[in-house]
């Protein structure tokens, strides 16, 4: 067997006196490259990622800020917006892995949490680079497109032991960007075999139809089709044979003929699907045909399918 995968306003006017807008003390941003990650649902091993934050000091009475970041738009903590899915993350400090950086809900800056960056004196110690990590965990069966989340700075300014300002910052300075590539890949029994054998040895029916298998595995970040192809729609010993052995052949437990399809979601992550690949001979067939080495090739091709899949899962489409 061969796989192939291929929004006028209105209002009231009211005289009022300015006011001048209250300044942060520090700012921070981060380098988008160093946040720009791709991720792969079936590789095993999570992927890290150190980055760094400059931080800029704006107000020369500060000593230190405390830092967290948030995601204002999702439920749970550390999860990169896509469509409609999320891809979950967490993000540690390198000098101190084991305190929470990245925070949910409205959590602010205690002295439990956050990253505590000090400053030198004088202009020359204003600006700090403070190095991070992001940390993507494996397995995440997640559909490909781009998950891109601007993250939320919020702050505490520090003058010595004393704090005397809270702050936040908003936008695109530090923000997480995944990329979930489209994929498909298939193997037959073991990874990188594109080529299977149903060998039924030597049959001759007494004892009842005979069945025979074996398996193929996609691993999928995208709806997808199978496209089932039959060189000779029935086993032969040569082309022009008289001699004829139909066979029944069922893919994922449907039951298939040449050129039908099967439609599927994407795969769970990161083990992929089993799609079961079954032969079955008929006892009556056997008996009739004259001795000899029968064969057919039946080739699979997996291609990405256009719009939704139908469901969770595989259904066919074409008989």
């Amino acid at each position: 067997m061969r796989i192939a995968a291929t929004l006028l306003t209105c209002g009231i006017l009211a005289w009022a006196m300015p006011q001048a807008a209250k300044a942060a003390c520090a700012d921070f941003r981060a380098s988008s490259s160093e946040l720009s990650l791709d991720y792969d649902p079936f590789n095993r091993s999570e992927v890290e990622r150190s980055f760094t934050i400059h931080v800029r000091r704006l107000d020369p009475r500060i000593t230190a800020v405390r830092v967290v970041l948030a995601n204002p738009g999702a439920i749970n903590r550390g999860a990169a917006l896509g469509r409609n899915e999320s891809v979950r993350y967490d993000i540690r400090w390198v000098r101190d892995s084991g305190r929470t950086i990245l925070v949910s809900g409205a959590e602010q800056p205690n002295a439990t949490n956050g990253a505590l960056i000090e400053f030198g004196a004088g202009a020359t110690g204003d600006n700090v680079n403070e190095s991070f990590r992001i940390q993507i965990p494996a397995g995440q069966g997640i559909v490909a497109g781009r998950y891109y989340q601007p993250l939320e700075v919020r702050f505490a300014c520090m003058a010595g032991r004393d704090e005397i300002d809270r702050g936040m910052q908003l936008g695109s300075q530090v923000a997480v960007d995944v990329t979930v590539p489209e994929r498909i890949s298939t193997f037959v029994g073991s990874a990188g075999n594109q080529r299977g054998r149903i060998d039924f040895g030597d049959i001759d029916g007494s004892s009842g139809n005979v069945t025979r298998g074996l398996t193929v595995t996609a691993q999928s970040t995208v709806p997808y089709e199978i496209r089932v192809d039959e060189e000779r729609g029935a086993m032969k010993r040569f082309d022009n044979d008289d001699a004829v052995l139909p066979y029944a052949l069922k893919v994922s437990g449907f039951p298939v003929t040449r050129q039908s399809t099967i439609a599927c979601s994407q795969t769970p992550a990161p083990g992929g699907r089993s799609h079961g690949v079954q032969v079955e001979l008929s006892a009556r067939d056997l008996q009739r045909l004259p001795a000899g080495q029968y064969a057919d090739v039946v080739t699979l091709t997996f291609s990405p399918r256009l719009g939704l899949s139908g469901g969770d899962g595989c259904s066919p489409t074409r008989q």
